[in-house]
């Protein structure tokens, strides 16, 4: 199954005795991407739900990321109330999450101080003596962004629940209504999961067969809790881009079942050949819309409209919660890159011989960095993408049927006040051009750096002669 492969489960024998009404047009069958969807298996469908359990649909599917951010503290340990509702931690669970948050604050004082101690001093030196400050900053705002991260995650922690709530009780009236299950496998978490392990694992080990002499226990501490400080937040940055690509899929179910009341839609289900001849000779065609499709419009478009309010409520809800983290690690982000650029350059362009501990290290960083900002980037993108197209989709319904223009005015109103982005606190959108934007700007300092090099080694080279 595709990453981007959703399963729509069709009712069972018992479950369409469901006391709650649901309805499946076959009008929507055809509109659907038959590529993107599955049906199950008639046997499947007898034998019920007794062979199929649904515990959180949707946060099933990123459980092992989730598992990860509630034993380090930054996710709430919640409660499942039902298949559609969580609830808050226990006072057990609260209390776990509490301590957990004050080791971390206090390691977090401890690498401060190490930072202006000499225990440092053999675990983070420099490559050049002028670039010292480069380093210092690096850690600085590693420790800054993980401290962030923390706190944010703490006051936060009523909200996310929240969000989760309101995204699985969306679930559970989309499946009420259509039958439909928008699953996705989230295979890509897990990978970016294992990718950081695996990154920060082999940064501790260059960094410890770098070091020259016996290494300390608290340089061992200093090392060990860096290391945890980015992969935590790199785990973060992972999370935040899979609830992103939960609230596209079900951007993307609503803007499809909107298609199917498109005119060239509706023209393929009428059949065939006939259709394209209708559309030869003069230009002055006029669509007219299938009444046995459209009939159920009125009451499909109060429920899309509810849904996509929910939707933008719940893409709103998770900028707010994030947009303080995000800030932070791009800015992060950013300096990593363009220093280990510079770095690379410095080796490459090094007269003496080059050092395969400093290549190794600055292309882990760079894999790291640069992979889990295309991840975010793309995701808010999609997001926002499909976000914005259904007010796009229905203006192409209104050609279509001058019926019920007067519900979809109401919509398109109100869709033109509303600009759906992804910010970073509202300093910058997120979205596919910011990848190229920071690689602009890194390219740009970059510059800057190698020009001040430049300046230096021609003072070294060219030294002032003494005044007599």
């Amino acid at each position: 199954m595709s990453p981007n492969t959703w399963v729509i489960e069709m009712p069972s024998q018992k479950s369409r005795s469901h006391p709650y009404p649901r309805r499946i047009s076959p009008y929507r069958t055809p509109s659907l991407n038959r590529d993107a969807f599955t049906r199950d298996s008639p046997a499947a469908a007898i034998a019920g739900p007794t062979t199929r359990t649904h515990d959180h649909p949707v946060f099933e599917d990123i459980r092992t990321i989730m598992s990860v951010l509630k034993a380090s503290g930054l996710m709430p340990i919640y409660e499942q109330v039902s298949n559609y509702e969580v609830g808050p931690p226990t006072k057990t669970n609260e209390f776990y999450s509490f301590f957990v948050r004050g080791v971390v604050h206090a390691l977090t004082i401890f690498n401060v101080y190490s930072l202006f101690t000499p225990i440092s001093a053999q675990l983070f030196y420099s490559y050049r003596e002028t670039d010292n400050v480069n380093q210092w900053i690096e850690l600085l705002l590693c420790i800054l962004t993980y401290t962030l991260t923390v706190f944010v995650c703490a006051r936060n922690t009523k909200s996310m629940l929240r969000i989760m709530n309101e995204i699985l009780q969306l679930d559970e009236e989309v499946r009420r209504q259509f039958g439909a299950n928008l699953n996705q496998n989230f295979g890509f978490s897990v990978k970016f999961l294992v990718g950081i392990a695996v990154c920060q694992t082999y940064i501790i080990i260059l960094r410890i067969y770098a070091v020259d002499g016996e290494i300390t226990p608290p340089s061992y501490i200093l090392l060990a809790f860096y290391a945890v400080q980015n992969g935590l937040t790199a785990t973060y940055i992972v999370f935040a881009s899979a609830l992103l690509r939960i609230v596209y899929i079900r951007f993307h179910f609503i803007n499809q079942l909107l298609n199917g009341y498109t005119y060239g839609q509706q023209q393929k289900r009428k059949g065939g050949g006939g259709g394209g001849r209708r559309h030869r000779g003069n230009g002055n065609h006029n669509p007219t819309p299938n009444p046995a499709i459209m009939e159920h419009f009125p009451e499909d478009s109060l429920f899309i409209y509810r849904m996509h309010n929910k939707l933008l409520r719940i893409y709103k809800g998770i900028n707010d919660c994030c947009n303080l983290i995000l800030v932070s690690f791009l800015g992060y982000s950013f300096y990593t890159v363009t220093t280990n650029c510079y770095n690379l350059f410095v080796q490459i362009t090094a007269k003496g011989m080059v050092s395969a501990n400093i290549l190794q290290w600055c292309f882990a960083w760079l894999c790291l960095h640069v992979s889990l900002l295309a991840l975010l980037s793309r995701s808010c993108g999609l997001t926002t993408r499909e976000a914005n197209a259904t007010s796009q989709i229905l203006s192409r319904v209104y050609a279509s049927s001058r019926e019920f223009q007067n519900i979809i005015d109401k919509f398109l109103t109100k869709s033109i006040k509303q600009e759906v982005q992804f910010t970073a606190y509202g300093f910058f959108a997120i979205d596919n051009s910011t990848l190229f934007k920071i690689f602009s700007a890194v390219t740009t300092y970059l510059v800057i750096l190698i020009q001040f090099k430049q300046l230096e080694d021609s003072k070294v080279e060219d030294p002032e002669p003494d005044q007599t």
